[in-house]
């Protein structure tokens, strides 16, 4: 029998026909099938009717071939031992599904189980050098097997190296070599021909290490400060490093931030870079190499096409792209998760509905860390997926923009009590429709980006109905931050709620640029200034070159889902009365915008005009004189750990209270935010700043 999926303690045969009679002797109804994948313990009540697979991967193949014979709803758990699931292919849960009603339950061990996308190499390893506490190595691909060398040649072919989570003792996270070790330095000029498909980018000075790096790759803000780019370096020479000219301004300006990395040489530990021509990894390790895990897998998991499956006290970590995908689903749940080591997104829905993430811990991800998307904004159908209790913290690690902790997309989505931590630029990016913003704390965002958000949407007339409330707003460590904003209603963003949020210590607490029935309500500013900020965007002389890019009827950016979508139809003009007039007004003219009931607490401003043009109607909003003592002034400067967010929460209340602010939203991290699992270990990031 090659499947070993059977009853536990029985022959196959023996224990078919026993489950078989079981079922015909208690009214042909077997609604719950549990099934332990190899090594899980079995000592619960009804054991004896327990099926045992030898993987995950084999149970829910057994679950897809009995769901297609039943028709009656069923419900299968999956129970994960506490050993480590470690993938040879990602999971694949799709269609046929099993008879309406039914669900799929996988649930890992008490300690959480642990599936990776990973392969353990340290037995290919060849010790190089070991000298001062450095232990330095090469992973020749000839000596892995034949598979596993052909998977990582392929995506390093098209990938930047940085993708590659590299684990070293189950606990540090190697970053790719970079210099300098930290922070950025200026292009002195770009060179060359400019009708040229190519450009130099000449430095001041640029070590060995760089010159004599075969597959350099260039990271920075090579146009716009809010725009991080990753590129391979054509060549490097004594005048500098040759890139494509369009990846760089057109005007010629050279860029002021930019790091080079996988350099072929070790300027830091902890560290790693792949040379291409020799078909090697190389590794520099502070420790003797015990265990050494790089992915080989792109996804862990991905749903398509299926209804009800929720996964419990399970560690998703080690993809070299997105850890877990759905796609075209509903009720896909995910509780008590941890999602850690991806090269890209933690978990992404498209085109999904009816699913949450909860008490979920979301982290050292590459890209975004949960990608919520569904709905129809046609007929303003409410996706209805949230993320709820969790925090999601190091994101956006490789990607650096456009790459948020939260990105949300289509018709209601929602984030609640959710904690949002550490992070180079947005915290929450959304569009589309009726999504909720609510009792989040988001910190230490921005740390890098300029002209950026916490939380941002942008270029939609018809991005309306969407609710930012009871969120605390914490502006530490901005390095890069007087070009950062709190609340970024950027290029015409219209018809936002924005009520009851506390924003300390970021330069522009809430700006709009433009944009049409926006409500500010009620919110608290600490040390923010200017802490309200309306703009005439459109009649701005500088933004005339951009105009027709936005503006232009029917397909500019701004206005082509104003000329898409059925506005003048229900059931958008009962849900949005102004919007159908919004074709026969002046676009370019912030109109009903509403600035009222905000309090400021230190330098605290409101800027409802630019120039003649009126940007808000302004009502019964009030300061008070900073009058305490530096040390929050200068907790705001500083980066902070994790650990301290309380502190830093309890250091502001306390100013509050000595001011006389004492009605706000109580000012503590949300109870329980993330993952509690007892057996949770975090790999070590080992971050140069």
């Amino acid at each position: 029998m090659n499947s070993a999926v059977m009853p536990s303690g029985r022959s196959p045969l023996v224990a078919g026909l026993a489950l078989l009679l079981a079922v015909l002797t208690s009214g042909c109804r077997a609604d719950d099938v549990s099934i332990n994948v190899e090594g899980t313990r079995t000592s619960s009540p009804g054991a004896e009717g327990t099926l045992k697979a030898a993987s995950l991967a084999e149970a829910i193949e057994y679950v897809r071939k009995d769901g297609k014979e039943r028709t009656t709803p069923v419900t299968y758990r999956i129970n994960l031992p506490a050993e480590a699931q470690i993938l040879g292919q990602p999971l694949a849960i799709s269609g046929p599904e099993p008879p309406a009603g039914s669900r799929i339950i996988i649930r890992g061990a008490p300690g959480g189980t642990r599936i990776s996308g990973a392969t353990f190499v340290q037995n290919h390893l060849k010790l190089s050098r070991s000298r001062d506490g450095r232990y330095e190595y090469a992973l020749p691909f000839s000596e892995l097997p034949g598979e596993t060398a052909q998977k990582l040649l392929r995506k390093l072919s098209t990938i930047s190296p940085r993708q590659l989570m590299v684990r070293v003792n189950g606990k540090t996270r190697l970053q790719s070599t970079r210099w300098p070790n930290s922070g950025f330095l200026p292009v002195v000029e770009i060179a060359g021909d400019p009708r040229s498909s190519t450009a130099t980018m000449a430095f001041a000075d640029l070590p060995d290490g760089v010159r004599r790096s075969p597959d350099l790759w260039i990271g920075g803000y090579l146009t716009d400060s809010y725009l991080f780019v990753n590129a391979r370096a054509l060549a490097v020479d004594s005048k500098g490093v040759l890139t494509d000219r369009n990846r760089l301004r057109a005007d010629g300006k050279p860029p002021e931030r930019v790091y080079f990395y996988n350099l072929a040489t070790f300027a830091q530990c902890n560290s790693f870079f792949y040379d291409a021509s020799a078909r090697t990894l190389n590794f520099c390790s502070e420790e003797p190499i015990e265990t050494l895990e790089v992915p080989v897998l792109d996804t862990l998991l991905a749903v398509s096409g299926f209804h009800n499956l929720t996964v419990r006290d399970v560690v998703f970590e080690l993809a070299i792209e997105t850890a877990v995908t759905v796609r075209d689903s509903v009720a896909i749940n995910f509780s008590d998760v941890i999602v850690q080591l991806a090269g890209a997104d933690g978990i992404a829905y498209t085109n999904s509905s009816d699913s949450r993430i909860d008490h979920a811990s979301i982290r050292a991800v590459g890209r975004r860390g949960a990608w919520l998307s569904g709905g129809d904004r046609a007929s303003l159908t409410p996706g209805r997926i949230s993320i709820e209790d969790s925090s999601i913290q190091d994101f956006s690690l490789i990607y650096r923009t456009f790459a948020p902790a939260v990105q949300m997309d289509g018709v209601g989505m929602s984030v609640r009590r959710s904690v949002i931590f550490n992070g180079p630029q947005f915290g929450i990016l959304y569009s589309g429709n009726d999504h909720v913003i609510e009792d989040n704390l988001l910190a230490q965002l921005l740390t890098e980006a300029g002209d950026s958000g916490f939380i941002y949407s942008a270029r939609d007339f018809t991005s309306q109905g969407t609710v930012i409330r009871r969120n605390v707003l914490l502006g530490t460590g901005g390095r890069y931050f007087n070009d950062a904003r709190g609340i970024y209603l950027d290029e015409f963003s219209s018809g936002n709620l924005v009520t009851d949020n506390v924003i300390v210590g970021i330069p522009y607490g809430i700006l709009m640029n433009g944009g049409k029935d926006n409500k500010l309500l009620s919110n608290l500013f600490i040390l923010s200034s200017p802490s309200i900020w309306g703009a005439a965007l459109g009649y701005a002389s500088w933004w005339q070159v951009w105009r027709n890019d936005h503006i232009q009827v029917p397909g500019g950016l701004s206005v082509r889902n104003l000329y898409s979508l059925p506005v003048d139809k229900e059931p958008w003009t009962s849900r949005y009365p102004e919007i159908a007039g919004y074709k026969h007004s002046d676009l370019l003219r912030p109109e009903r915008n509403l600035i009222e009931g905000n309090r400021f607490m230190g330098a605290g401003s409101i800027t409802a005009f630019d120039g003649d043009i009126p940007t808000a109607e302004v009502r019964n909003n009030s300061a008070v004189v900073y009058r305490g003592s530096l040390q929050l002034l200068e907790r705001m400067r500083n980066w902070i750990a994790p650990s301290q967010l309380d502190e830093t929460l309890a250091l502001v209340s306390s100013e509050l209270d000595r001011h006389g602010l004492t009605e706000h939203i109580p000012l503590r991290a949300p109870d329980r935010a993330g993952a509690q699992l007892p057996g949770d270990r975090f790999a070590t990031l080992s971050e140069f700043k």
